[in-house]
C-alpha cells in the first residue's frame, strides 16, 4: 500500500471487485464438495469478480488450492464472531488465548497460499485488545500481508476519540493503527465518497468489506458505486453480499419443489429469508443481479469518440495482461437485427493504457422508422481454467445517431359501427369487437376474428409486487401509506365520456379521478377499423402523494400466448438503477420460463427501453404492444396479487392466463442494505407526485405472414 491509499501488486494498482462466499450446497448445506468450490471460483471469474472475502471462517484447503489457480484475491476471514455480544468478549483477558489461537491456525494453515493477500481477524466481534494482540502476532509472523478488521472503528489513543461516535460508517475519526486499511460495511455511495475524500486524519485505503445487500430483487446502485471506486485511487473496492442464496431444496406435500429457508425446519427462533442474499441462486443458477456486477467491473471499457465515423477509445483496467488474449468484434443492427459485423484487428494495450481504433463500416442508409446501434465485444482468444474460446468477457453498446426517417400516421377505409348502451360503449365491425366499460374506464373485450384476446380487462395499475427491500424501507421508515397504490387503479371513477367517429376510426375519451391518493386520470382509446388500438393514459398525481412504485397499465391474456419476443433491453430484467448490464436488441423466450423467479416471490422481469414486444401461440397468432415512446414491459404466469402474497415459489398458482404490465416506468429497486432506510431506492429513481404521460399500441396478429413493422405504426 502507497502513500496515495493504494492497494499494489508488483507494483500495479489493483481495485478488489469481491463477494463474500460462504460454504453451500442446495441439498447438502454446509457440507460442500470439491466441484461446488470449483463451479463458484468459475463463476466468480467469468463474471469479472477478482477476489473473495472467505466470511465468516477459512475455507476448506482446496478453495484455496483452486484461487491460486484461476488467480483469485483472498481475504482469509478467521472463525471468529459476538455479533450479540458486541465488544464484551474482546475486551476480556479470559477470552484473550481464544481470539489468538483462531488468528493463529488460520495463519498458520494458510500462509503458503499465494491467493490470500489479506488476513481478517473476524466479523462484528466489537473491539478490544484481544484483537490487537491477533493483529500483533499476525503481523509478527507475516509482514508480507495486510490486516482487515472492520470493527476496528476509533483509536482510544488519539486525543480526537470520542466514545459512541456516530454515525460509525465515518470514522472516529480514524481508525486503530493496527489494521491496515479503514473497512465500513453497508456505507452509501455518498457515505462512502465523504469518508474517502476525508484525508485529514487517515489515508490508508478505504474498503467495503460488505455492500450492496443482494436480498431477492435488489443490487440497485451498483455502478454508483463504482463510479466512485474507479475515481478515487484510495478506494479499494469492496464484496457484495453475498454469492450463493442459502436456500435449502425441498418438496411440499404435493410434490412440488421449493428453496426453504429460516422458519421453514420448525426452527425458532430464525431469520426468516435474511440467508437468500446472493447473486446466485441456491443451484448456482446465475440472477440478473450478477449480470449487472459483470457489465460494471468488466476489465475493458470503450467509450465512443465519435460512434457514427467509427472512432472508439479502449481502456485497458486489467493490472497485470495486455489486451492480446481476446478477440474483438463488432456489429451493427438496424432495430435489433445485424446488418454489418467485422473483426477489429487484434490490439496489445497495456494495463492502464488507454488506445484509439477505428471500425471501418459501411455508411448507413436509414430507413423509416429504424434505430441503429453498434455493439463491440471481447471474446477469450482461447480456452481457460475458467471460460471457453469465445466466451464474451467484456461488450459496449452505442447508439447511432443516424438521421431518422419521417413515419407516416396510418389511415384506415374500414368502417366502424359504434353503440351505446348505459353501461358500456361497443366498436365494431366483421374483423373486431371492442367493448368499454363506462363505469370502469377499462376495455373488457377485444375480440378479433371472434377471439377474445384479454382474459382480464385494460386497467390501470400503479402496483408492483413488494420487493424485499421495499418491505424493508417501508417497515423502518413507517412509509405503510405507499400501501395505498395496491389497489388505486381498481378505484378509479369515470366521471365523463365522449365518443367521436369519423372514417375508419373511433376515439373514446375517458376522463376521472381516483380519491386515494388523489389522482386525476385522462384515457383516450383510438380504434381504427382494422381492429388496431391506441391507449393513451395521461395521469396528474397529487404532489402530497405517496411515492409510486409504477405508473402503468395492466391487462391479462390467455397463457396460448406464452411465446414472448421483444425489442428492448435483455436479455435479464432490468430496473432503473439496474440497467448497465443489458443491452438494446432482439430477445426471445417462454412467458413462463423467461424472467428469473426470486425464491421469496417479488417484482420480477421488468425490461426497459422497450420498443415493442409480441405474444403469440402455437399458431404465430396474438398481439403486438408498442410504445409510442418506449416503455417497460413484463409478462408472468402469476397474478400481481398471489406474487405479492407468497412467500415460497410453491404457492405460485398456475393459471391459464398471463399477466401483461405495459408501464410508462417503474422505481428503483434499491438494495444498499435490506433492513433500514438504506434498502430504499435512491431519490432519482423514486417516483414523485405529478403529471405522467404515455401511449402505447395494441395490434393484433392474425398470422405468421404479419407484415406490418412494428417501428411504422402511428396513427
Amino acid at each position: 500500500m502507497d502513500d496515495r491509499g493504494r492497494f499494489l501488486v508488483n507494483g500495479n494498482p489493483v481495485k478488489l471487485i469481491g463477494v463474500n462466499r460462504h460454504d453451500h450446497n442446495m441439498t447438502n448445506g454446509k457440507t460442500v464438495s470439491r466441484a461446488d468450490m470449483e463451479k463458484d471460483v468459475q463463476l466468480i471469474k467469468k463474471f469479472n469478480f477478482n477476489a473473495v472475502r472467505t466470511s465468516h471462517y477459512p475455507n476448506d484447503p482446496y478453495f484455496y488450492d483452486l484461487c491460486d489457480a484461476y488467480g483469485i484475491y483472498v481475504m482469509d476471514e478467521a472463525n471468529l464472531e459476538t455479533h450479540g455480544l458486541g465488544g464484551k468478549l474482546a475486551n476480556d483477558p479470559a477470552w484473550a488465548n481464544a481470539f489468538l489461537e483462531r488468528g493463529i491456525r488460520m495463519v498458520e494453515r494458510d500462509k503458503n497460499h499465494p491467493s490470500v493477500v489479506i488476513w481478517s481477524l473476524g466479523n462484528e466481534s466489537g473491539m478490544g485488545p484481544n484483537h490487537a494482540a491477533m493483529s500483533a502476532w499476525i503481523k509478527g509472523l507475516d509482514p508480507t500481508r495486510y490486516v482487515h478488521y472492520e470493527g476496528a472503528q476509533g483509536d482510544p489513543s488519539d486525543k480526537r476519540y470520542i466514545k459512541n461516535f456516530w454515525p460509525s460508517n465515518q470514522g472516529n475519526p480514524t481508525d486503530p493503527k493496527w489494521v491496515d486499511m479503514l473497512s465500513r460495511m453497508y456505507p452509501q455511495p455518498e457515505e462512502l465518497e465523504e469518508l474517502i475524500v476525508d484525508t485529514q486524519f487517515d489515508k490508508r485505503p478505504v474498503l467495503m468489506c460488505e455492500y450492496a445487500h443482494a436480498m431477492g430483487n435488489s443490487l440497485g446502485n451498483y455502478k454508483t458505486y463504482w463510479d466512485v471506486v474507479y475515481k478515487y485511487d484510495r478506494a479499494m473496492g469492496g464484496f457484495i453480499w453475498d454469492f450463493i442464496d442459502q436456500g435449502i431444496l425441498q418438496k411440499d406435500s404435493n410434490g412440488k419443489a421449493f428453496f426453504a429457508y429460516g422458519g421453514d425446519f420448525g426452527d425458532i427462533p430464525n431469520d426468516g429469508s435474511f440467508c437468500i442474499n446472493g447473486i446466485v441462486a441456491a443451484d448456482r443458477t446465475p440472477k440478473p443481479e450478477i449480470y449487472e456486477a459483470k457489465k460494471v467491473n468488466q476489465p475493458v471499457v470503450i467509450k465512443a469518440v465519435d460512434a457514427l465515423k467509427g472512432n472508439f477509445s479502449i481502456l485497458n483496467r486489467h493490472h497485470a495482461s495486455d489486451l492480446s488474449h481476446y478477440n474483438l468484434v463488432w456489429n451493427i443492427t438496424e432495430n435489433g437485427v445485424i446488418i454489418q459485423s467485422g473483426a477489429i484487428p487484434s490490439m496489445s494495450t497495456k494495463p492502464y493504457q488507454e488506445e484509439l481504433f477505428t471500425i471501418d463500416f459501411k455508411n448507413i442508409k436509414p430507413k423509416t422508422g429504424s434505430e441503429y446501434f453498434i455493439n463491440i465485444n471481447g471474446m477469450l482468444k482461447e480456452n481457460t481454467l475458467w471460460g471457453n474460446k469465445g466466451y464474451v468477457v467484456f461488450e459496449e453498446q452505442f447508439k447511432l445517431d443516424v438521421p431518422s426517417v419521417a413515419i407516416h400516421s396510418i389511415q384506415s377505409k374500414i368502417e366502424l359501427t359504434t353503440t351505446q348502451t348505459e353501461d358500456a360503449i361497443e366498436v365494431k365491425n366483421k374483423l373486431v369487437e371492442l367493448v368499454f366499460d363506462k363505469k370502469t374506464g377499462c376495455i373488457t373485450t377485444y375480440k378479433v376474428n371472434g377471439i377474445n384476446i384479454l382474459e382480464k380487462p385494460l386497467k390501470l395499475n400503479f402496483w408492483r409486487p413488494e420487493t424485499e427491500n421495499d418491505k424493508a424501507y417501508r417497515r423502518s421508515m413507517n412509509k405503510s401509506d405507499e400501501l395505498e397504490w395496491m389497489h388505486a387503479g381498481e378505484q378509479f371513477k369515470v366521471t365523463q365520456t365522449s365518443v367521436a367517429s369519423e372514417k375508419g376510426k373511433v376515439t373514446i375519451n375517458v376522463t376521472g379521478i381516483i380519491v386515494q391518493p388523489k389522482t386525476e386520470v385522462n384515457l383516450v382509446y383510438t380504434v381504427l377499423g382494422e381492429g388496431y388500438v391506441k391507449v393513451k393514459s395521461t395521469v396528474t398525481i397529487d404532489k402530497s402523494s405517496p411515492d409510486i412504485p409504477k405508473i402503468g397499465m395492466q391487462f391479462d391474456v390467455s397463457n396460448a400466448y406464452q411465446d414472448v419476443s421483444y425489442f428492448g433491453k435483455g436479455p435479464q430484467a432490468n430496473y432503473q438503477d439496474k440497467n448497465t448490464g443489458a443491452l438494446m436488441g432482439i430477445y426471445k423466450g417462454n412467458a413462463n420460463t423467461m424472467s428469473y423467479g426470486y425464491i421469496v416471490p417479488q417484482e420480477y422481469g421488468n425490461h426497459m427501453e422497450t420498443r415493442w414486444f409480441k405474444l403469440l401461440n402455437s399458431s404465430d397468432k396474438g398481439l403486438l404492444v408498442k410504445g409510442e415512446n418506449p416503455i417497460n414491459f413484463s409478462v408472468w404466469p402469476y397474478s400481481t396479487q398471489n406474487i405479492n402474497d407468497a412467500t415460497h415459489v410453491n404457492q405460485l398458482i398456475d393459471r391459464k392466463a398471463l399477466t401483461v404490465n405495459v408501464d410508462l416506468m417503474q422505481m428503483g429497486v434499491g438494495g444498499d442494505n435490506t433492513w433500514s432506510f438504506k434498502a430504499e431506492p435512491h431519490a432519482e429513481y423514486k417516483i414523485k407526485g405529478g403529471v405522467y404521460s404515455y401511449s402505447f399500441y395494441l395490434i393484433p396478429i392474425e398470422n405468421k405472414n404479419f407484415k406490418l413493422n412494428p417501428e411504422t405504426i402511428q396513427f
